[in-house]
């Protein structure tokens, strides 16, 4: 699916974040072009922060928006370094997606449909609603007096929330197949459950064989190894979109609260909203992601042992040995977890949602209480 999306995702290499071609020449020239985008953003925050800082009379409130520019800088530039050092990890990560579609569709005997287009038209509406969030900014930036780094912050706000939207993107096509793997499984427990024919497109005898019990095994192996390729491919850039993005949506929260108190005029609420409000939709989505991978693990695994409760039952020999590679399974889906981790600091769900949430409440207080003095 990943390798179908190619000829519309390469256009993203005009933002460093994906790679145009397979060709060594062509991903050289890309190296270069990454590079200088990486040097011009690093260059124009390091005069800004040091030869030109904005001034005005809230010390608190230009300390938090320059730690906020700062952490855009380096999450934009992480998340170029990342990609750039690792074109060809990024094609095998696509090939071996492709590879699973087919074992899906070859062994397991299942036909693979394209992604829902409900689940793109998902994609596109975030990518509409980021690019329409930046309008507001603007806006007020032109109109009113503005202190702050937003035009010189931009570039890297594009790169960074396009890559989020990246990132759910491949998190989406990781947890479809997770999805077919665990209604695959879940269609040989109940035929093996029935002992009967039904109205699957594969006969009950086969299904319930011990080579399509392997083949079902594999395909979990490799769809770990996948997620594994994700993780190592993306790991970095998710810590930093995250940081960046608690950062940037509690900053903006304070300073609507500011605006609320009229401590500044209130158009600017019209551009932290519109800043907040995008970021953390796309916390709430990538999280949502995360915990719809790690549930549909969770059915996999009650599957497994399902499966293992009825082959116990069994008195036949043969079943001897599918009872073994179940036992093998059950404790592979056990250990090797499908899920989306950041390099270990964190993994991807529900519970780091709420995390963030009481993280932002604790330092809003803060930050109003700073701000009072």
């Amino acid at each position: 699916m990943l390798y179908a999306l190619q000829p519309y995702l390469k256009y993203f290499a005009v933002l460093g974040i994906v790679p145009w071609t397979e060709r060594r020449f062509q991903q050289m020239l890309q190296k270069i072009y990454t590079t200088a985008i990486i040097l011009f953003n690093i260059g124009v925050a390091f005069y800004i922060v040091v030869y030109s800082p904005p001034e005005g009379d809230l010390l608190v409130s230009l300390l938090v928006s320059c730690i906020v520019f700062i952490s855009q800088i380096v999450t934009m530039t992480v998340i170029e370094l990342q990609v750039m050092c690792q074109y060809d990890r990024y094609y095998e990560f696509c090939l071996q997606l492709k590879c699973l579609r087919r074992q899906f569709q070859c062994e397991l005997l299942q036909q693979v449909q394209r992604l829902p287009w409900t689940r793109y038209i998902k994609y596109f509406l975030l990518g509409a609603l980021n690019i329409a969030s930046v309008v507001p900014g603007v806006y007020v930036i032109l109109h009113y007096d503005y202190i702050g780094y937003f035009w010189y912050s931009l570039s890297a706000v594009i790169i960074n929330r396009f890559q989020c939207l990246l990132l759910l993107l491949y998190a989406e096509l990781l947890g479809f197949h997770v999805e077919l793997l665990g209604l695959r499984l879940k269609d040989v427990h109940n035929c093996r459950q029935l002992g009967v024919h039904s109205v699957l497109d594969v006969k009950c005898e086969q299904m319930c064989s011990l080579d399509y019990l392997l083949s079902l095994k594999r395909a979990y192996m490799e769809l770990y190894r996948l997620f594994g390729q994700y993780n190592g491919l993306y790991g970095w850039s998710i810590v930093c979109i995250f940081v960046v993005m608690f950062l940037d949506s509690m900053i903006n929260i304070y300073w609507a609260l500011l605006v609320l108190a009229k401590i500044y005029n209130f158009v600017f609420i019209y551009m932290t909203f519109s800043t907040f409000v995008p970021l953390l939709i796309l916390l709430f989505t990538f999280c949502r992601c995360g915990e719809y991978c790690k549930r549909q693990h969770m059915l996999i695994g009650s599957h497994v042992r399902g499966l293992a409760c009825i082959s116990q039952r069994q008195l036949e020999p043969s079943s001897q040995a599918y009872t073994a590679v179940l036992a093998e399974f059950a404790m592979q889906v056990e250990q090797d977890a499908l899920i989306i981790s950041a390099e270990g600091f964190m993994d991807i769900d529900y519970s780091l949602l709420m995390s963030i949430f009481t993280a932002m409440v604790t330092y809003l207080i803060v930050l109003m209480q700073f701000g009072s003095l």
